[in-house]
């Protein structure tokens, strides 16, 4: 524990309902399990279209903005719902990662235009 704060945990909104250790263990699989499948989802269309080789797909800065976004949005999901991030620090990352798509399209827009 660190000294100076008397709980480890944040603390709990009223009202709020926190997961029990078994019920966070099955939603961390779950959260793992959806990821899993869209990447072999989104695999298997880049093999089937056959325009772009693998290597080209993991060198585009796209795919790294991807790959950040989907870990963000997953980790503050399975966080918060397991009680260790409180609901305006959720709200805060969202927000934030919300604000680096929308910045990134309404840029590349400009650009084109």
């Amino acid at each position: 524990m660190t000294p100076g704060l008397s709980s480890p945990m944040p603390a709990i909104a009223a009202g709020a309902t926190v997961l029990p250790a078994d019920q966070i263990l099955v939603l961390c699989y779950v959260a793992t399990g959806g990821i899993v499948v869209m990447w072999v989802a989104f695999w298997f269309v880049v093999y089937k279209q056959d325009k772009e080789s693998v290597s080209a797909v993991l060198l585009k800065p796209a795919f790294f903005r991807v790959v950040a976004v989907v870990g963000v949005v997953a980790a503050a999901a399975v966080l918060t719902l397991a009680g260790r991030l409180e609901s305006t620090v959720t709200g805060a990352i969202l927000s934030g990662t919300i604000g680096f798509v929308l910045g990134h399209l309404s840029s590349k827009q400009a650009s084109a235009d």
